[in-house]
């Protein structure tokens, strides 16, 4: 299959910071806020102006490790809205996990109706967020005009008419230190994305290895078959260098979708590590 590789040259780059360079220079950035959801603590990053992007962030981070570039999106003409999701950062935990997917796009509606805002036109997900914002489009499709499924799980789950490639929690967990060390990532956004980690796993462990395994194990197929009824437009991202979402996996989702896959630049945390890219995948896209 045909695919669309986003290598950025030098001068699309400066032509994009060029067209962003007006807001980019603004003195606007994201604000923490806290609200309330069945009962339960949630925290969230939020500010901007323009169709709202709802960001589902990744396996053990938060979307402070996301901040540049979201804040990037929101310069761009985005309002963007990021919820740490139940037990990350200040979120308190849930009684017991979500069951279904059905379950994740009812907690992911009742935060958009808590906090007061409308429908998002733009939804994106990185890593597990990809299949978490994948649940919430298939059994809330309403107003979503983009679904961005960027380093997504979702391409190694198991069905009768693609090939099995077995994955072990272990193998998952073990994938991102390595990944992150192969990474551009700054000392301090090295540290922000460990430190974030580190902070999950003593006040979680059980958690965090069952999300692991959910990770893992995800499947998308039904929720994609859903979203593409629904008329929304799927764009399935990866970058050439993860090693926590590979190529294969990466292609193969993209083939559930019937879409081409985009490729960017960087490792699994080229979100963090190149939040330009990020903006450009929103900007240049049909």
């Amino acid at each position: 299959m045909a695919s669309d590789v986003w290598a950025f040259s030098p001068p699309h780059y400066l032509l994009t910071r060029t067209r962003l360079g007006r807001v980019v220079e603004s003195q606007f950035s994201l604000t923490q806020f806290k609200s309330e959801v069945d009962g339960r603590s949630v925290a969230y990053l939020s500010g901007g102006n323009g169709p709202l992007l709802l960001f589902i962030h990744g396996w053990a981070v938060t979307p402070v490790v996301y901040r540049d570039a979201l804040e990037l999106a929101a310069k761009a003409g985005n309002r963007v809205i990021a919820p740490f999701l139940p037990g990350f950062g200040p979120s308190e935990p849930l009684d017991r996990f979500w069951q279904s997917s059905l379950s994740v796009g009812r907690w992911i509606s009742a935060f958009l109706d808590q906090v007061g805002e409308e429908r998002p036109a733009i939804v994106i997900g990185h890593s597990l967020g990809g299949g978490f914002a994948a649940s919430y489009a298939a059994h809330f499709p309403s107003g979503i005009e983009k679904l961005y499924l960027m380093s997504s799980v979702g391409g190694y789950a198991i069905r009768e008419d693609f090939p099995l490639q077995s994955r072990s929690a272990l193998q998952w967990s073990l994938s991102l230190p390595l990944d992150l060390l192969a990474s551009q990532a700054t000392y301090g956004g090295m540290i922000s994305i460990v430190g974030t980690g580190l902070v999950q796993l003593v006040r979680d462990p059980i958690g965090l290895w069952r999300l692991s395994r959910i990770a893992r194990d995800y499947r998308l197929f039904d929720e994609l078959d859903k979203i593409l009824a629904s008329g929304t437009q799927v764009f399935v991202v990866g970058a050439l260098s993860d090693r926590v979402i590979t190529q294969d996996a990466v292609s193969r989702l993209a083939g559930y979708a019937s879409v081409a896959p985009i490729w960017v630049s960087g490792t699994h945390s080229w979100i963090s590590t190149h939040p330009m890219s990020f903006v450009e995948v929103l900007t240049s896209g049909p």
